[in-house]
């Protein structure tokens, strides 16, 4: 398989430079270098880049993490510093003569980044014990001004003689305070093993691009709405504007466009195209033009897979989804049976059809629900970010009516899989809405 992916390298210059020298032996990479001068410029260097890398290659775990909050659509790696780089800090303080070779007595020394037990491993290794060792580990959203103060509180007040980083702004940083410092920098097959991951998900990411999507749409209630028109000129007019929209989408995602007699309108494209229209399956675009120049509501299935007529099928099953849950929405189901939506609302939930899991099989049987709605409830509480709620959060989420969300919660409650442990006013008048807590871990099996 032919690979023309570009690879934005972001790090300090030299490790950018040390990714760029091996990263030529990799065929089908173009090699982005994006080096900065403090891991804050991450933030602008991938913002600058989102529209031309495929792949994100950080030299460190810092830049990574703090990329991670933007990066929503693409894969990225970081090369891994482990316990085994310091064996070169440890050689670097034998010719600096902080250390002599067969001196085995203990180390005054500061570590950040790396984990306590790897660096206890090494140091054991080289027969080096009794050592006085303070660890910082990296947290995500901490500021290196932290690990600054760590390392040189611990060096004025003369609990160590040297420190160790793995953060080049640091090392800088405490190379002007005076400090002893030594930096932590990745081995070459740390190095390779980070473009060894990049070419897998490049693979990956061309296999996945390349599959089919076949996306199914039509204009919830179609009869009635055209009834409301108020000529049939008018109605023309819209139904020109709504070609022109799909038209337009065609063009902007290469589809293959196909008018049914009825109301009814699919097209084919790739996942890659999909992913990227519809950033990630969070959005729908389509459906948000629709709404808003013809205030017609519109659902849409789209489906992936191997063959046009196994994502047919997937599109099918994602348009009853979308027409069950209330019209108006978009899902997509994977080859996988992984499915997304509703695409484009407030709470998409990420839920599989089907489980290999006992525990939820036993659930589903129990209850008399089917596992992909299991599935479904705990995506729910993973994106609502707890497991307590009214039956009409539950009827917002799944786009389902409150009697079939009570409907549901109430067979929940029955095998006490859910209970009731509270209640809410609603604003204005109306019944009390009676508050859910559920328990998905540890039911499904018999009590003894």
């Amino acid at each position: 398989m032919s690979l023309n992916l570009k690879v934005a390298v972001i790090g300090p210059q030299d490790l950018v430079q040390a990714v760029m020298e091996l990263g030529l032996k990799y065929e089908g990479f173009t090699m982005i270098p994006a080096a900065y001068q403090h891991e804050r410029d991450t933030v602008k260097l991938v913002a600058d880049l989102a529209d031309q890398a495929d792949i994100f290659l950080f030299t460190g775990p810092i830049p990574y993490q703090m990329a991670l909050k933007i990066i929503k659509d693409k894969p990225m790696v970081h090369v891994h510093y482990s316990g085994t780089a310091l064996y070169k800090v440890l050689f670097d303080l034998i010719r600096s003569g902080v250390l002599h070779a067969g001196d085995t007595s203990g180390l005054q020394i500061s570590v950040d980044v790396l984990e306590r037990e790897e660096i206890e491993e090494r140091l054991s290794e080289i027969g080096m014990s009794d050592n006085e060792l303070y660890v910082k580990s990296y947290k995500v959203g901490q500021e290196t001004d932290e690990l600054v103060s760590f390392h040189h509180d611990l060096w004025t007040e003369g609990k160590v003689k040297v420190t160790v980083t793995s953060v080049t702004s640091v090392y800088e940083r405490l190379k002007k305070l005076n400090v002893p410092v030594y930096r932590v920098v990745p081995t070459r097959s740390s190095i390779r093993d980070c473009l060894n991951r990049a070419l897998l998900e490049a693979k990956s990411l061309k296999f996945s691009s390349s599959q089919i999507a076949v996306g199914i749409m039509n204009i919830d209630n179609f009869m009635k709405v055209s009834k409301e028109v108020s000529s049939e000129y008018e109605l023309q007019r819209k139904k020109l504007v709504l070609q022109q929209i799909l038209l337009d989408y065609g063009e902007e995602t290469q589809a293959l466009i196909k008018w049914t007699d009825g109301d009814e309108v699919s097209f084919i494209t790739t996942r890659g195209i999909i992913e990227q229209t519809t950033k990630r399956f969070q959005e729908a675009p389509l459906l948000l033009e629709i709404m808003e120049k013809l205030q017609w509501k519109a659902s849409i299935g789209i489906g992936i897979g191997r063959t046009a007529n196994e994502a047919e099928g997937k599109a099918r099953e994602a348009l009853l989804k979308a027409k069950l849950s209330g019209g108006g929405n978009c899902f997509l189901i994977m080859q996988d049976g992984l499915v997304y939506g509703p695409m484009g609302s407030e709470l998409i939930l990420e839920y599989s059809i089907r489980s290999e899991d006992p525990r939820l099989l036993s659930i589903a049987k129990k209850v008399g629900l089917s596992v992909g709605t299991i599935n479904k409830l705990q995506s729910f509480c993973n994106r609502l970010g707890t497991t307590t709620f009214t039956a009409s959060q539950l009827a917002e989420g799944f786009g389902i009516t409150l009697r079939s969300a009570r409907r549901i919660m109430a067979v929940l409650e029955k095998f006490e899989i859910a209970r009731i442990v509270g209640e809410e006013q609603p604003a204005g008048r109306g019944r009390p809405r009676q508050i859910y807590h559920l328990t998905l871990e540890g039911a499904g099996h018999e009590q003894k």
